[in-house]
């Protein structure tokens, strides 16, 4: 098994670079949208129920309550499951890596870890220009703010249940930039940076 993690800030370009991915071949599987699904329940009489903060108390939840690796066993499950159906995949690409535990398995099984950088004015451009069902307007000061619960463990609960972005970025085998509007760029960039890691 082949396995790509992908993984950057909100609206830094994760989701495309899977995409990217997914149509050269690779099964694709978004954490993010696997704690989305949980948020928007738990937390569905707020106004912003996939809101960073609200996303991060549900992750951590969804960790407490089930196992630090309950996002990324998921993953993992619904690949076996496609292959069992006879589907053929290059590999996976399991995006949106937040926590320590699925880096960690990621690199133990000789996986590529690919961190996408972005400035947080671009990315918060990107995220107001592109509001998702379920998210409130907010300052980009009120961003980065929320983003904090997501860049290093909280004190008050257990490490091992956080997402924890700094470690995850430091374990990144592959860095690609994208500050840019220019998809075919960034896809370029991609392919420059992954050819000789990947089956493209």
């Amino acid at each position: 098994m082949k396995i790509v993690g992908v993984s950057g800030r909100d609206r830094s370009g994760k989701d495309t670079i899977a995409e990217y991915l997914i149509e050269k071949g690779y099964f694709g599987y978004s954490l993010g949208d696997a704690v989305r699904r949980h948020s928007m329940t738990r937390h569905k009489d707020k106004e912003d129920p996939i809101s960073v903060r609200n996303m991060t108390e549900t992750s951590n939840w969804l960790r407490t309550t089930y196992g630090p690796d309950v996002v990324l066993k998921q993953a993992l499950e619904e690949y076996e499951k496609a292959l069992e159906n006879g589907k053929v995949y290059k590999g996976i690409v399991v995006y949106s890596v937040r926590a320590p535990i699925e880096v960690d398995f990621i690199l133990d099984n000789d996986g590529v870890m690919v961190w996408i950088e972005s400035s947080d004015e671009t990315r918060y451009r990107r995220k107001i220009a592109n509001m998702r069902e379920g998210e409130a307007k907010v300052t980009i000061e009120e961003m980065l703010s929320q983003e904090a619960l997501q860049t290093s463990p909280q004190a008050d609960k257990p490490r091992e249940v956080q997402m924890d972005l700094q470690y995850v970025q430091s374990k990144a085998t592959v860095v690609i930039e994208n500050n840019s509007d220019d998809i075919e760029q960034f896809f370029q960039k991609a392919a420059d940076q992954l050819s000789n890691k990947l089956e493209l």
